[in-house]
């Protein structure tokens, strides 16, 4: 049922106009990962929310490439994203 309840979240966001992925964070470069596997670069113009449980935070790019696991690994990378505004 977890899947399930997924596969509705997503068509939801999808519906109501959000672009949806991974957080990816390389370097400076944060972006967003599709199904696909195309990686779509994002901008300071982009509205980004990070899924946790069951509450999306909205971050910025800046927040994004600066904050930290404890062992410095990007925090926000590999969470699951929606995406709305500029996106490269």
């Amino acid at each position: 049922m977890i899947f399930l309840s997924e596969h509705i979240k997503k068509t939801i966001d999808i519906a109501s106009g959000y672009t949806t992925g991974q957080l990816v964070v390389e370097g400076e470069m944060v972006g967003l990962l599709r199904d696909s596997g195309e990686v779509i670069e994002l901008d300071e113009k982009s509205l980004i929310e990070v899924r946790n449980g069951d509450v999306y935070e909205q971050i910025t790019i800046k927040e994004a490439l600066t904050t930290e696991t404890i062992e410095g690994w990007p925090l926000y990378a590999g969470l699951y994203t929606r995406v709305k505004g500029a996106i490269k």
